[in-house]
């Protein structure tokens, strides 16, 4: 079964004037989860990351109030590789569903 992936912004950071802008986002933090599975039997691994976001674009900028949720995950796509938080929530899955032995 195919591990379905969701992102979401847990927090923003930002500066109240940069460039001759106000209220710029300088940071991102975020939850990508992903879940295996459905119902009682859906076993999930969550990445928590943070990102830098560089200089604003004048020509592009989207002031704070207009921003939505999916403005802000564009960004994070673009600063944090998903291969790598892919790999890392598949090995928490893959634990999950065989657990190592230890000891007794």
């Amino acid at each position: 079964m195919a591990i379905k992936y969701t992102w979401k912004i847990t927090a923003l950071k930002k500066a109240p004037s940069m460039d001759g802008l106000s209220d710029v986002i300088t940071g991102i933090n975020f939850e990508y989860k992903g879940v295996k599975g459905t119902g009682s039997s859906a076993v999930e691994g969550t990445f928590n990351g943070a990102c830098p976001i560089g200089s604003p674009d004048k020509d592009n900028f989207t002031a704070l109030k207009d921003l939505k949720e999916a403005d802000v995950i564009v960004w994070a796509k673009a600063s944090h590789p998903v291969a790598h938080m892919n790999e890392m929530i598949e090995k928490q899955i893959a634990d999950k569903e065989v657990p190592k032995m230890v000891d007794a």
